[in-house]
């Protein structure tokens, strides 16, 4: 088979300072890899549209819009990373995708939904493109190991 070496990466990721760690651990360890980067479920989605990206780092609260092109209310979608799921498949992306998230539950009282909950039903409703969901704690480094692992995943499955 005709190897793939290097990935094009899309982070979808709103708060500045956990998009740059992500990026910056991303590139330092995958150095050759192409990373894009959008804050927004919209612009998320025009960029993964237009670029076809191989893999996709999704955040799961997210606002509709980038924060600069808002020219009223943007409320964040406590499940903004399921509807960008929802939108790939309808686009046909082939990207896989893995959710990077720094909350352990989402949504509010009686929906209230805990992370191992949101990751068996995002596995079931995305079995093709879903990788898997990764906590995110500014002051731990867990996250980074299963972002590799996710990664490599990504890559063998292009291979």
């Amino acid at each position: 088979m005709n190897e793939k070496k290097f990935l094009r990466v899309l982070i979808v990721e709103d708060d500045e300072n956990k998009k740059d760690r992500i990026q910056k651990y991303y590139q330092d360890t995958f150095e050759f890899d192409e990373v894009l980067w959008s804050s927004s479920l919209v612009s998320g989605l025009r960029v993964a549209k237009n670029t076809n990206p191989d893999f996709i780092i999704l955040d799961m609260t997210l606002p509709n819009y980038e924060a600069d092109a808002q020219t009223g209310f943007n409320p964040m979608r406590p499940f903004g990373g399921r509807e960008f799921l929802r939108q790939a498949v309808r686009l046909r992306l082939k990207s896989k995708i893995v959710v990077v998230t720094q909350f352990e539950t989402f949504g509010a009282a009686p929906n209230l939904v805990d992370l191992s909950s949101l990751d068996f039903d995002l596995r079931k409703e995305f079995p093709d493109q879903y990788l898997g969901a990764i906590y995110y704690h500014a002051s731990m480094s867990a996250w980074q190991k299963k972002l590799s692992e996710a990664r490599e995943i990504c890559k063998e499955s292009i291979e």
